[in-house]
C-alpha cells in the first residue's frame, strides 16, 4: 500500500501537479529508512523521464535528512552521508544533486531558449564556451574539422589512408607503397569538450577518446614498438603483436602492453593519473625511479604525488563514460565538477568547495539546465 502511495506521489510531483499536503507527505515517506529500497527503484525509473521538476527545496531536503539522522540516532559520518546522497538522487529525478545542502552551482530545471540559457548560466557564475569540432592534425601541420567532413573522405599520408568511416569514427588502413620506407609521420586527434570520438589505428588497435582529450600517433607503426601519446582519457583495445609491444605515454607515466583492454585517465589539470585494466596484462611505469607495477584484470593503478598505488577497480564506474554516463562512487566533489566542466564545456569556481564526496549515476545526455548540484 505504501509502495503504491509513494509511486503515486512521485508521479504527481513529476507532472508538477502535487498539492502542498501531498508534497509534505512525500517528503515524510522518503525520510523513512525502511523505504531505502524504494528510493533505488524510483531513481532508476525517474532517470528515464524526458524532463524533470525539482521535488524539494534545499531547506526541505535538509529537514528530511535531519529526520533520517534522528531516526537512526547516529551522527552524519560517511555512512549516513552516502545515505543522504541516495535520498537526494531519488528525490530530484533527473536533476543532478548531491547531499550537500546550501550551495547551488547550477540553475534549476527550466525550459529555455539558447540565448536565455547562456545568459542564466553566465549569471550563475559559469562560463559557457563555443563548441569546437573534433580536429585531425595531419603530418604537414594542416588541420581538418572532422565533424563537418563527409563520411568516406580519405586522407592519404605516407603509405596510410585515414578514412572518416562513419559518424564519430576515424579508421586508418596500411598501404604497401614506396612511401612506407620514408620517415614516420604523426597525426594528432583532438577531441573538444562535450563529445567523444573513436579512432582505429593502422595496426587495428581501437581507441575511444573522451571529452577534452588528444592522441598523438604515427600513421604507421615501424620498428619494434607501437608508441602513442595521450592527454586526457581514453579506452584502448590493443591489437596483439608480440613483436611490437604497444606503449602509451601519458604525462609522467608509461604503459607497456602486448594486447589487452584498459582505460587511462590522464588530464593535465588533475593531480593524478588512473589506469584501469579490463583484460590482459599491462606494466605501469611512473618514470620517477620507482619500480613499475604489473596490473591484473580488475585492478586500477593511481599515480599521484610520485606515488604509484594499485587497488581493486570499480570498472563499471571507471568505464561509465563509454556508455555516455556519469558514475560516481564516493568521488571527490572537485573531480566530479571537472568531469562536468569537460562535458558541458563550462567553467566552475572551485574556491569555496567543501571536502565532500558524491555517489550516483546520470546520463551525460541530460541537458545542462536540468542539472543541479549542491555543496
Amino acid at each position: 500500500m505504501q509502495h503504491d502511495r509513494l509511486n503515486y506521489l512521485v508521479e504527481q510531483a513529476i507532472a508538477d501537479n502535487i498539492s502542498n499536503d501531498d508534497r509534505n507527505e512525500l517528503l515524510l515517506l522518503l525520510s523513512k529508512p525502511e523505504n531505502r529500497e524504494l528510493y533505488d527503484q524510483l531513481f532508476e525509473r525517474l532517470l528515464a523521464q524526458p524532463a524533470a521538476t525539482d521535488f524539494f527545496t534545499s531547506s526541505e531536503t535538509a529537514s528530511m535528512l535531519e529526520r533520517i539522522e534522528r531516526r537512526n540516532n547516529i551522527r552524519p559520518e560517511p555512512r549516513i552521508r552516502r545515505l543522504k546522497q541516495r535520498v537526494w538522487w531519488a528525490a530530484a529525478s533527473v536533476a543532478f544533486v548531491a547531499a550537500l545542502a546550501g550551495y547551488q552551482l547550477f540553475y534549476p530545471s527550466v525550459s529555455l531558449k539558447e540565448g536565455t540559457r547562456k545568459q542564466q548560466i553566465a549569471d550563475a557564475g559559469l562560463v559557457v564556451h563555443v563548441p569546437k569540432e573534433v580536429t585531425l592534425t595531419l603530418a604537414d601541420g594542416s588541420r581538418v574539422a572532422l565533424d563537418s567532413t563527409a563520411s568516406g573522405r580519405v586522407f592519404k599520408q605516407h603509405g596510410t589512408d585515414a578514412v572518416k568511416s562513419g559518424q564519430g569514427t576515424l579508421t586508418y588502413t596500411r598501404k604497401l607503397t614506396a612511401d612506407t620506407l620514408q620517415a614516420t609521420a604523426f597525426n594528432t586527434l583532438t577531441i573538444p569538450r562535450g563529445t567523444h570520438y573513436k579512432v582505429v589505428l593502422p595496426d587495428g588497435t581501437k581507441v575511444w577518446l573522451n571529452a577534452a582529450s588528444s592522441l598523438r600517433y604515427p600513421v604507421r607503426f615501424n620498428g619494434g614498438e607501437r608508441r602513442v601519446e595521450l592527454n586526457g582519457e581514453a579506452y584502448f583495445e590493443v591489437a596483439q603483436d608480440a613483436h611490437q609491444p604497444f606503449t602509451v605515454v601519458s604525462g609522467s607515466q608509461v604503459i607497456a602492453v602486448l594486447g589487452t583492454a584498459f582505460n587511462v585517465e590522464a588530464y593535465t589539470e588533475d593531480a593524478f593519473i588512473q589506469t584501469t585494466l579490463v583484460s590482459g596484462s599491462i606494466r605501469v611505469d611512473p618514470r620517477n625511479g620507482t619500480a613499475p607495477l604489473v596490473l591484473k584484470p580488475g585492478e586500477k593503478a593511481t599515480l599521484e604525488n610520485n606515488l604509484l598505488q594499485v587497488k581493486k577497480a570499480d570498472t563499471k564506474a571507471d568505464l561509465a563514460w563509454m556508455s555516455d554516463l556519469f558514475s560516481f562512487s564516493d568521488t571527490d566533489l572537485r573531480v566530479v565538477l571537472r568531469q562536468l566542466q569537460r562535458w558541458y564545456d563550462i567553467e566552475v569556481d572551485y574556491s569555496s568547495l567543501p571536502p565532500e564526496k558524491l555517489y550516483g549515476q546520470l546520463p551525460r545526455s541530460t541537458p545542462l539546465p536540468q542539472l543541479r548540484c549542491y555543496a
